[in-house]
């Protein structure tokens, strides 16, 4: 027979883990982007398990892409200026609200080539463009708005990944993108290296074990 502590401690893990949510789309259409733009959409049915409520609670998008000098859609890529000054993504949510991830001008030309995932989280440590050029990793955007105004609102519906390139001859190569939306309290935990915060964790039995439950902002 179980431990009464233990059992209570396995109850409290599985409902507390019931209660929260977390839905992820993607949108793998890929496309060359030079002085053009285009949007891909994925959408929400309120029928993805762990919806619940649908009331959002964290928002983070996951970009991969490349730029750098050319246009040929895979590497090996031609030597020169990748031009990171012309990137720009904005993701536009059902009720129309619209946070700009990287703005246009958020680097210099810039030199050298970038080719991988860059993960859009409002609570990360750093902006996207502290460094002379994008790098892979977990940041907070660049432009208007802040992924924080999803909070509080519903999940259902249709949300929109705008990508453009603003000037010619060195393209932006879109690979696809991940929607994760955290709904009724959860939140992403992610591959970026997000740890949750003390006090997140439930101790079980007599101490020897820590089980991490969700990340609180």
């Amino acid at each position: 027979m179980k431990h009464p502590f233990a059992l209570l401690c396995c109850l409290l893990v599985f409902s507390l883990g019931a209660s929260a949510g977390l839905i992820l789309h993607s949108n793998s259409t890929v496309g060359n982007f030079d002085a053009s733009s285009g949007t891909r959409d994925v959408a929400v049915t309120g029928l993805e398990a762990g919806y619940g409520t649908g009331t959002i609670s964290d928002v983070v998008v996951a970009i991969n892409f490349a730029k750098a000098d050319g246009s040929n859609f895979d590497p090996p890529y031609p030597g020169g200026t990748p031009f990171y000054d012309e990137i720009r993504f904005m993701l536009t949510g059902p009720g129309a609200q619209n946070v700009t991830l990287i703005a246009a001008d958020s680097w210099s030309s810039g030199s050298g080539q970038f080719d991988g995932i860059i993960y859009f989280d409002q609570s990360a440590g750093q902006v996207v463009n502290y460094t002379t050029g994008p790098v892979a990793g977990t940041f907070r955007p660049t432009g208007a708005g802040s992924l924080d105004d999803y909070l509080g609102t519903s999940a259902l519906g249709t949300w929109t990944l705008t990508i453009q390139d603003t000037v010619g001859s060195d393209s932006l190569r879109f690979r696809n993108f991940d929607l994760y939306i955290g709904t009724d309290g959860s939140q992403w935990q992610g591959g970026g290296g997000e740890i949750p915060e003390p006090g997140t964790y439930l101790l079980v039995g007599a101490g020897l074990l820590l089980i991490p439950l969700f990340r609180r902002r």
